[in-house]
């Protein structure tokens, strides 16, 4: 994936969800791990004790579009969730 092309399609119209039928929505064709990740910090009196990546943010081509996914785990041949804006602090990192 060209990255300069992301920040474009992001300011696109937004993908289509009124779906009767869930079998035929659109799938996603390609995966891209964006390289960013939240780091979930434990501390003990301000201490830092351990940290461990808690999710990571995929981009998945949908048609002509791209749609962020912050998930726990590796994406599969089938993804699901909620759709909801991403924080300022993301999309300035995409």
């Amino acid at each position: 994936m060209d990255r300069k092309h992301v920040p474009a399609r992001m300011h696109s119209p937004p993908l289509c969800l009124d779906c009767s039928d869930p079998n035929s929505a659109e799938r996603y064709s390609n995966v891209v791990d964006t390289g960013l990740q939240e780091i979930e910090v434990e501390t003990r009196k301000g201490v830092e004790e351990n940290c461990k990546v808690s999710s990571g943010y995929h981009t998945l081509l949908v048609g002509d579009r791209y749609l962020i996914v912050k998930s726990s785990k590796p994406i599969s041949e089938t993804t699901s969730g909620e759709l909801v804006l991403i924080s300022a602090d993301i999309f300035n990192h995409m």
